[in-house]
């Protein structure tokens, strides 16, 4: 019912076209090999293989395709472990129409896409800081660097940063392994989390 729901509601687009769907993630991951979609809207509760698995092995073998996820959990743990496996957007299945118009585009246009209220909550919570406190770089980040995590935050892959920035992709994993060692921390998630913090997004 819902996938029916969303048919109907993405018919109303004339630059949106519906190209599959599937009820569960073994059954979606082919279909991403077949048909090749720009964009994959997934539910995090998935029977058998879970959403944010499905996520990362989206992420991991089609580098180009961009995840959003449909969910009712407004837990900042979901949206922590979905942005740390590679979505590049999040939507509550109570949002209105326009709010999911408008996550598909930004995805479609490179933006990382999440709900206002969600995003504050990404860094208020810490995740991984004991105390909550924000993410700070030990020495300033060159304007390479910047780059590389901006695109990194907006969910780009290290090929897809490579051909960005013109450089290789070993370059990108050199600027990531500095991003993380000038920031303390260890997950994509607190990358996306400083960048939200600096209005680098």
């Amino acid at each position: 019912m819902i996938r029916s729901g969303l048919k109907v509601l993405l018919a109303n687009c004339q630059d949106i076209e519906v190209v599959a769907e599937a009820g569960d993630a073994e059954a979606a991951l082919p279909l991403v090999a077949e048909c090749a979609p720009d964009i994959v809207l997934l539910d995090i509760s998935l029977p058998g293989i879970s959403g944010l698995e499905c996520v990362r092995r989206i992420r991991r073998d089609h580098a180009a395709v961009r995840v959003i996820l449909l969910t009712m959990h407004e837990d900042p743990r979901y949206l922590q472990e979905g942005v740390a496996a590679g979505a590049a957007g999040y939507v509550m299945k109570k949002a209105a129409d326009d709010v999911l118009y408008q996550a598909i585009r930004s995805v479609q246009a490179g933006q990382l896409f999440l709900p206002a209220c969600m995003a504050a909550e990404l860094w208020q919570s810490g995740n991984g800081n004991d105390k909550g406190d924000a993410v700070q770089a030990s020495r300033p980040l060159s304007e390479q660097e910047t780059k590389v995590l901006t695109l990194i935050a907006r969910g780009f892959s290290n090929a897809e940063i490579a051909a960005e920035l013109l450089i290789s992709v070993k370059t990108v994993e050199t600027y990531k392994a500095r991003l993380l060692e000038k920031l303390n921390v260890t997950k994509r998630s607190e990358l996306v989390k400083y960048a939200i913090e600096q209005g680098l997004l």
